[in-house]
């Protein structure tokens, strides 16, 4: 099997319920999936999602994909796309770095794979080892505060994670966590997620005053450094997501005694390839973790549902339902919920199938 041709979509994903805020006074108001699908020369088609969120939150950034597949899609023609590892290594060698770029190229190789095998994806990434993942779900920061319905709402629904946006004004941020702890039942979990959004002395003014309170503290600060001097003066459980890029980032960490909990992110890690590499050195290691993504729709969240579904059971913190973020739908065949939980498929590949409606004629083609 050889890539015979490769086309690049754009679609909106309108945010559901108004802009979204986190973290430095960050704000979005909608994403773009950029979407790949990858054509053989048997006729099977494979697809990979990557949606980058405002271009000053990680370096990644809408506009670049174009640009990335239009260097690489010369050298990927021809390739077995049954093999993500070493189409992989190809984009590797000849474009350094553009992790978020290289993702949807690479989840589209093992949507295919899984293709032209008949076999789900959650299979060829380990097996499955999970039947429903537990998801967690997202408080941002004001003006949605509405604390306690919003609380109420979800746990209804079953959640029982619960991930408040942080990064404002430490004092009023700790004032905003201990409302949400109180209303905490014992199966309950917080996570206050700065997403890299305070200096080390304002992490410390928080983590200070929260410090009574049994919670998550993710990605404090921007710089690896700087989360690390945190740690070692806190005794919240420490997360880290932003920092950890490379398996190198991973390790590094690992010898350092940096974190308790690491963040996965697909698009962040470069595709399904290295995000297993992460995942798998990370329960080696007995570093639990969440997995997810940067952002997307149904086909992005269809390759966080695989690879949670093949992580160890007592690895896997929880995960999220990305399409449920968005207004409108790119593809069907997504990933379930139900009961606070993330179900996927047995079908071949990711499962999923594009809405060509919503995905619209192809920005680029190369074959």
């Amino acid at each position: 099997m050889k890539i015979a041709r490769i086309r690049l979509f754009a679609a909106p994903l309108p945010i559901k319920g108004g802009p979204w805020r986190w973290g430095k006074g960050f704000e979005m108001h909608a994403g773009t999936a950029h979407v790949v699908a990858l054509d053989s020369d048997t006729g099977l088609t494979g697809w990979g999602e990557s949606a980058p969120m405002v271009a000053f939150y990680l370096p990644a950034h809408d506009k670049g994909i174009p640009a990335v597949l239009a260097e690489l899609a010369p050298h990927l023609l021809g390739l077995d796309p049954r093999n993500p590892a070493a189409v992989d290594a190809e984009m590797d060698r000849w474009l350094h770095g553009h992790a978020y770029a290289k993702s949807a190229i690479d989840v589209a190789c093992w949507d295919l794979a899984g293709r032209a095998l008949g076999v789900p994806c959650h299979l060829l990434l380990g097996g499955r080892r999970l039947d429903a993942m537990p998801i967690f779900r997202t408080i941002p920061q004001p003006p949605h505060d509405d604390l306690d319905t919003r609380l109420a709402d979800f746990r209804v629904q079953g959640f029982r994670y619960f991930q408040m946006k942080v990064g404002g004004d430490p004092s009023a941020e700790a004032a905003r966590v201990r409302s949400v702890a109180g209303l905490l039942r014992p199966e309950e979990s917080l996570i206050a997620d700065a997403n890299r959004g305070w200096r080390r002395d304002q992490a410390l003014r928080f983590a200070h005053e929260t410090r009574d309170l049994c919670l998550t503290f993710e990605q404090p600060c921007d710089s690896y450094d700087d989360c690390l001097s945190v740690r070692r003066r806190t005794s919240h459980v420490l997360k880290l997501d932003e920092a950890i890029k490379t398996a190198d980032d991973l390790f590094r960490a690992i010898a350092d005694d940096a974190c308790d909990t690491v963040c996965v992110k697909i698009a962040k890690q470069g595709g399904l390839t290295k995000a297993r590499l992460i995942r798998d050195i990370c329960a080696a290691r007995g570093l639990p973790m969440t997995v997810e993504d940067v952002w997307g729709g149904e086909i992005a969240s269809a390759a966080v549902a695989h690879l949670a579904a093949s992580t160890p059971p007592d690895m896997l913190l929880n995960t999220t339902d990305l399409q449920n973020y968005n207004d409108g739908e790119i593809a069907t065949g997504a990933p379930t919920v139900a009961d606070g939980c993330l179900i996927v498929s047995d079908r071949p590949g990711l499962g999923i199938e594009p809405v060509m409606a919503a995905l619209g004629d192809p920005v680029a083609v190369y074959e």
